[in-house]
């Protein structure tokens, strides 16, 4: 069967984990296409990778010039040879059976599906999982645009449609840490992005990376997109509102339990968050929220 995904790994000097991401692409149990793109890294240890794999699914692409971060994953939209695409960093994996899954709900739905994405496992270590066979979840639902008001997708393991990637101009350099954020939402927008409740990817946390520049980002930056995206949409009242800063109330308390000596930044409306804190206390307004979000994030594909 003619490959229909192509799993993008877009590397840029460092190779530490590159060969455990490749694992995981070329160990799928359903045909797919591989695509190193190398943004103009200073050596040549990728290609020397890729060539010891003699795997005739993996394609290399070497850039002529080095680009934006951003800009290199859309690289792997514009030298994709298949319909759809999932992009992978280059520290990350995908379960077994992600292409597997990814083709069973395409097939099953047909054309209503505009995009896929699942939750990660997230972690330090390795994930023991990522080679046990799962079963597609029964849980399948479509994503409405409103989740980004709420919430994010894991980086790794969410498919799109190439042509439509690049019709809306893929990650926008520009708005850096948070493009992919910004261009799950812009996606989601235009398209069916159904999920699926079965962990799929493993989105690596490394203990040395820099968090300062994805906690602000995190906490400030993509709320203040959520609230202006809200402020002109047709959900704009006080439930919506409370339930962005509950939303950034979880993600505080993320940062603060996974990473060590967190620095919070300074906090943007601070006021609508602490009269967030202090109704959220209870137990039935606590309970509305969580069902409200629900609502508006999902909907039930026909």
């Amino acid at each position: 069967m003619k490959d229909q995904i192509t799993i993008g790994l877009p590397v840029y000097k460092r190779t530490d984990y590159i060969r455990k991401a490749l694992d995981s692409a070329v160990s799928q149990t359903r045909p797919c296409s591989i695509l190193l793109i190398d943004n103009n890294s200073p050596h040549h240890d990728f290609k020397t990778i890729a060539d010891s794999y003699k795997d005739v699914s993996i394609k290399y692409v070497r850039t002529d010039e080095t680009a934006p971060q951003d800009e290199n994953f859309n690289n792997c939209f514009r030298h994709a040879d298949t319909p759809w695409v999932t992009v992978l960093h280059d520290d990350d994996m995908l379960h077994c059976q992600y292409v597997e899954n990814c083709m069973k709900i395409i097939e099953r739905f047909g054309g209503q599906v505009g995009g896929i994405a699942y939750p990660s496992h997230v972690g330090a270590e390795e994930w023991d999982g990522i080679s046990e066979p799962v079963e597609m979840a029964g849980d399948i639902r479509i994503m409405n645009p409103a989740f980004f008001y709420f919430t994010n997708l894991p980086f790794p393991g969410v498919l799109v449609k190439k042509d439509v990637a690049l019709e809306l101009g893929g990650f926008n350099s520009d708005l850096h840490p948070i493009a992919d954020f910004d261009f799950w939402y812009r996606y989601t927008s235009r398209m069916k992005m159904f999920y699926a409740n079965q962990p799929m990817s493993y989105y690596r946390i490394s203990p040395t990376q820099s968090t300062n520049h994805l906690i602000d980002a995190m906490i400030n930056n993509v709320y203040q997109y959520r609230l202006k995206e809200i402020e002109k949409g047709r959900h704009n009242n006080f439930l919506t509102r409370l339930s962005l800063e509950y939303s950034r109330i979880r993600n505080i308390e993320y940062f603060l339990n996974t990473y060590d000596s967190v620095e919070l930044p300074e906090i943007v409306n601070e006021e609508r968050l602490n009269r967030a804190r202090r109704i959220m206390k209870y137990r039935i307004p606590s309970k509305i929220v969580r069902m409200h979000m629900d609502r508006l994030m999902f909907s039930t594909p026909s």
